[in-house]
């Protein structure tokens, strides 16, 4: 009964991913939240996300500034580099790893998705840097804009990174990620969305709603103290607002590492309009904060005539 259930599911899979991608998120969506998406006129956030992958997004511009290297220069003109964690190597070529002096406390990742990270906090062997080129060839040949069907990645031009570490060597840095909604008078609303306990037995959870102190949603919270952070989460926000001044919505992350606030990306399509956890209202929340733009986004210059759309990719 065990195998024909699982051979059931993965016929089942095979069958959604041959259907166009927008199709594909609308099963997804279904099967995690209970009911069907409404993308063309969404009303919730992760709606929103949905309408802007798959209706009305500026995709080439997503590209440039998801790009892990690419960005580097974008909030170098806009806030400055000194907000840069230092890059110590980048390359298209994997082996060149085998060459940089030193790769002790530091993290080697690709810039053209997510989950392809490998912390290094002691110096590896002949064979460790062999089996890391290794690691790193295989993350340079993944389409991540197949993973969860955001064809913005597809306009990134894989790379490996090589950053100096930033934490204190035993559990993975707190990531302090603000939900940016532009009001389009000069304001903002934003969601602080905290996690931490990454790599340990539960992920950990805080939100707060427009305030950077009393805690809306919690999920899992082992109760992380945040009080010597204040004035570095103001400055966070300050600088967020800066950054998120030319978007309807984008997510700004940061780390917090002693006297020092370190930029970690920009995120247009969080989850892939598929994030969870959202409750206490936070989905119908943050989908209110976002006044979205509905008319046409015109494309960015750029050269598209190299990218390789799917034919799955088609408009609601």
């Amino acid at each position: 009964m065990l195998n024909f259930k699982n051979e059931l599911r993965r016929s089942v899979l095979y069958f959604v991913k041959k259907m166009p991608w927008v199709y594909q998120d609308r099963v997804h969506y279904f099967y995690k939240f209970k009911h069907l998406p409404n993308i063309r006129e969404p009303k919730l956030f992760n709606e929103k996300v949905l309408y802007r992958k798959f209706i009305n997004g500026d995709h080439l511009c997503y590209g440039r500034l998801s790009d892990k290297f690419l960005v580097r220069g974008y909030i170098a003109n806009i806030i400055g580099d000194q907000y840069l964690i230092p890059l110590v190597h980048e390359t298209s070529d994997p082996a060149t790893l085998l060459n940089v002096a030193s790769l002790r406390n530091t993290v080697i990742k690709s810039n053209h998705g997510s989950n392809m990270v490998e912390i290094l906090l002691e110096e590896p062997d002949t064979e460790g840097r062999q089996r890391l080129v290794n690691r790193c060839q295989e993350w340079l040949k993944k389409d991540y804009s197949n993973e969860v069907r955001e064809i913005h990645y597809r306009y990134i031009k894989p790379h490996i990174l090589v950053e100096r570490y930033i934490g204190d060597g035993e559990s993975a840095a707190v990531d302090y990620k603000f939900h940016m909604f532009n009001k389009r008078d000069g304001n903002f609303e934003y969601v602080l969305q905290v996690i931490y306990n990454r790599g340990g037995p539960a992920l950990s959870m805080q939100f707060y709603v427009n305030n950077l102190s009393k805690v809306f949603h919690r999920i899992r919270d082992t109760g992380l103290d945040m009080a010597d952070k204040q004035d570095k989460l103001a400055k966070a926000l300050e600088l967020s607002k800066t950054l998120a001044c030319a978007f309807d919505y984008v997510r700004v992350d940061w780390y917090i590492h002693g006297d020092q606030i370190y930029f970690g990306e920009l995120t247009f399509t969080p989850g892939a309009g598929l994030v969870t956890g959202l409750e206490q209202g936070l989905d119908k929340i943050m989908g209110d904060m976002w006044i979205q733009d509905r008319t046409r986004v015109p494309q960015s210059d750029a050269k598209s005539e190299d990218i390789s759309l799917p034919e799955m990719l088609k408009k609601v």
